[in-house]
C-alpha cells in the first residue's frame, strides 16, 4: 500500500514539473510575441498646432486682362498702395503670362478694386492685370512624434466645413514629409471674404483644435 502511494507520489510530483516547464514556456512565448507586436507598432502622431491667422484682405487671385508687351524681368506691386504685395513677373516672348507672389499682403479694402503695377522701369508697356482679395489662414504645426508625418495622410476642418488636405494649400498641390522636430507652415484661401473662428487637424487618428485669431 505505502509503494502505491509513493509511486502516486512521484507521479504527481512529475506532473507538477512538467506543467511548470509548460507554463514557463507558454509565459516565455508571451513574451516574445508582445515584444515583437511593440517592436513592430507605429508610434503614434504627435504634433502641436502652433498658431493660426486670419490674414483678410490678402491678394488671393489675379486677372490678367491685358499681358502688354516687351516686357523684361520684373515685379509688381498693389497700385498706389503701401502694402505689402509682391510678385515676380512670369513672362513668355515679352508678354506677362503670370506671376509668383512673393508675398500675398494684407488688409486692402474689399470694396476697392486694385490694379498691379510693375514696380521700376520697365521696357514694357500696357500690362494690366486686376487683383482679387479674400481672407488667407495661416497655421504652423510641429512634428513632436519620431516617426515622420505625410500630408497627403493629414486633414484640417475649419469651422466644421469640408477637409482640406494638408498636402493641397493655396499654392496647389505639394506632397511633403514633416520630419520629427520640424514646424509645417499650411495655408489656403478660406473663400470669399469669410474669416476661420476654429480649425481641427487629424492626424493618425489624433485630432487637436486650435482657435483662428
Amino acid at each position: 500500500m505505502g509503494s502505491v502511494a509513493v509511486g502516486a507520489m512521484v507521479v504527481g510530483t512529475s506532473l507538477l514539473v512538467v506543467f511548470a516547464l509548460a507554463m514557463a514556456t507558454l509565459e516565455s512565448q508571451v513574451d516574445d510575441s508582445i515584444a515583437q507586436i511593440e517592436a513592430t507598432a507605429e508610434p503614434v502622431a504627435q504634433f502641436t498646432i502652433e498658431d493660426t491667422t486670419n490674414v483678410e484682405g490678402a491678394v488671393v487671385g489675379f486677372t490678367i486682362n491685358n499681358g502688354g508687351t516687351n516686357y523684361s524681368a520684373g515685379q509688381v506691386e498693389v497700385n498706389g498702395s503701401q502694402g505689402s504685395f509682391l510678385a515676380d513677373l512670369v513672362i513668355s516672348g515679352g508678354t506677362v503670362t503670370g506671376l509668383n507672389i512673393l508675398d500675398h499682403g494684407s488688409s486692402y479694402l474689399y470694396t476697392s478694386t486694385y490694379f498691379l503695377e510693375v514696380t521700376g522701369p520697365n521696357t514694357g508697356s500696357n500690362l494690366n492685370i486686376t487683383a482679387t482679395l479674400g481672407n488667407l489662414v495661416y497655421m504652423n504645426l510641429t512634428n513632436e512624434g519620431s516617426s515622420d508625418i505625410e500630408t497627403d495622410l493629414a486633414w484640417l476642418f475649419s469651422d466644421g466645413n469640408s477637409p482640406i488636405n494638408l498636402s493641397d494649400g493655396h499654392d496647389g498641390y505639394q506632397p511633403t514629409i514633416i520630419f520629427p522636430g520640424e514646424t509645417f507652415e499650411f495655408y489656403y484661401d478660406s473663400g470669399g471674404q469669410s474669416t476661420v473662428s476654429r480649425i481641427a487637424v487629424t492626424i493618425d487618428g489624433i485630432t487637436k483644435a486650435s482657435q483662428v485669431i
